[in-house]
């Protein structure tokens, strides 16, 4: 690949990328993702903006799964009643497998990475929003490194138009 990205998730802009493969490969995890975009941080982007990866592969090695954890939502209706209260529900370990397994079955997008911690002992830890087949939920997984490759941008990240900047 052209463009290699070493242990630098914090810059990256996750919002909207679809997961498009999910696979464990021993202790690895795999993910091939489309529209994550490159900030003007990471090492891999020269450009003045932030630029829109066209297909990147995402690796986060010798990984161990924390926790998966549904979001809580409720439902109301056109007068503001409540309908339906659903509160967080975490996943038992013995789900995990067949949760990730499923969760790109039709789509799977990534809202955000909600946190990204780097321990004394220098392993990693994240926390990813993720929407997919399976569910919307909050996926947090510890790995000791993560490169992310890619070969094209396919131009500005979507944010950088004109449209979504806010005038001053």
């Amino acid at each position: 690949m052209l463009y290699c990205s070493t242990n630098e998730l914090d810059c990256f802009q996750y919002h909207d990328a679809e997961i498009k493969e999910m696979r464990f490969i021993n202790r690895d995890m795999i993910w091939i993702v489309s529209a994550i975009n490159a900030t003007t941080k990471n090492t891999q982007n020269t450009n003045a903006e932030d630029m829109c990866v066209e297909q990147a592969t995402m690796r986060f090695d010798n990984i161990a799964i924390k926790s998966i954890v549904f979001s809580a939502y409720t439902v109301k209706d056109s007068k503001g009643n409540l309908i339906e209260d659903v509160e967080a529900i975490t996943a038992r370990p013995q789900d995990f497998d067949e949760i990730l397994r499923k969760s790109t079955d039709r789509y799977c997008f990534i809202f955000d990475m909600n946190s990204l911690t780097k321990s004394h002992d220098g392993t990693y830890e994240a926390c990813f929003n993720i929407d997919g087949s399976s569910g919307d939920y909050y996926f947090t997984f510890s790995f000791s490194s993560s490169t992310v490759e890619w070969d094209n941008f396919s131009g500005k990240a979507w944010y950088e138009h004109p449209m979504w900047k806010k005038q001053q």
